[in-house]
């Protein structure tokens, strides 16, 4: 069963680190400095404490994360969690993750739906999340109420525990699937942005006839649009046929086809237990990004290695390999 939060949440893509005092004092003064979603508590594990005048630093010390860093140089992700408990209430997770060895840190920004339901108090909201991206250099950043997002980017899985004669011992999993920019365009939701980065590989043009509701140029260079009127409305008919309508506006193959992996996955479960729904995906067209991801040597495997495994596992479940192609 899905659970499913009341809340609109925006889930930003970035490639900068609060890493230094100056960063991180500056997140927290601007999530402090809007009272309207100012948070109250702080942390990276739960019981989170309270944050006051007092304990801001200590909310800066967290963000920075250099105890973590210091006491385990392979560490590669670590959350910065804030919260605020009165009206409306949000949760903010700010990651800390090592570059290079992933190519974009994902933090998120939610508020309580009960609250976005005026549309001053979504603009309001807006107006705060644009400031989001701005001081995450943010590169793409989806806008979509969780049952959105848990439609187009969760699934859940059985996978091949083990094999006793003829009987086969499956268990269930799931998780977010096709979330990776580096592997392809997430989806398209009801609010989305991309940034001046994103402009400049589908081209400024594209842009200026795309297919939306709303759009917003930025003065950072980079676009924000909506594919429906208020972001509750983002599964009627005429907001998915607009949602096609960017896909196929920008070019399909640059987003991740989670209709047709879920379809693949439902044809051949239980998968292997080492295997991600993700391998399934057919190759996204994806820009040549200025950056290079070096995974850490603990999470480091040959190709061959893999793909001897991937075989061997479905050889093992009556398949018969037709083809390999590359790395697939």
């Amino acid at each position: 069963m899905i659970q499913i939060f009341p809340e609109l949440v925006v889930t930003i893509y970035s490639r900068v680190a609060f890493d230094t005092e100056e960063r991180a004092k500056e997140m927290v003064n601007y999530l402090l400095a809007h009272p309207r979603f100012a948070p109250d508590r702080a942390g990276e594990y739960e019981p989170l404490r309270r944050l006051t005048p007092a304990r801001f630093e200590q909310a800066v010390a967290s963000l920075v994360n250099r105890a973590g860093q210091e006491r385990n140089p392979e560490r590669v992700f670590s959350d910065h969690i804030f919260t605020r408990k009165c009206r409306p209430s949000c949760s903010f997770s700010v990651q800390w993750a090592r570059l290079p060895h992933v190519a974009f840190r994902l933090s998120s920004y939610s508020v309580e739906d009960k609250f976005i339901q005026k549309a001053e108090h979504l603009n309001e909201w807006l107006s705060f999340a644009f400031g989001l991206l701005d001081r995450h250099e943010a590169w793409y950043a989806s806008y979509a109420l969780h049952e959105e997002s848990q439609r187009k980017n969760f699934l859940e899985w059985f996978v091949l525990r083990r094999q006793v004669g003829d009987q086969k011992i499956a268990g269930k999993r799931g998780s977010g699937v096709g979330v990776e920019l580096e592997r392809g365009i997430p989806g398209v939701y009801w609010g989305n942005y991309f940034g001046a980065f994103y402009v400049g590989w589908f081209g400024r043009e594209k842009f200026k006839e795309l297919p939306c509701v709303e759009k917003r140029w930025l003065e950072n260079g980079g676009i924000f649009f909506t594919t429906a009127p208020t972001p509750f409305d983002w599964n009627t008919p005429a907001a998915r046929q607009i949602q096609q309508a960017v896909k196929e506006h920008l070019g399909e193959d640059a987003f991740y086809d989670f209709e047709t992996v879920r379809s693949s996955v439902r044809e051949l479960e239980p998968i292997p237990d080492r295997m991600r729904p993700e391998q399934f995906q057919t190759p996204r067209r994806v820009p040549d990004f200025p950056f290079k991801v070096s995974p850490p040597h603990s999470q480091t495997k040959p190709i061959e290695e893999q793909l001897a495994y991937a075989r061997q596992a479905f050889e093992s479940q009556g398949y018969t390999l037709i083809e390999e192609d590359g790395c697939t």
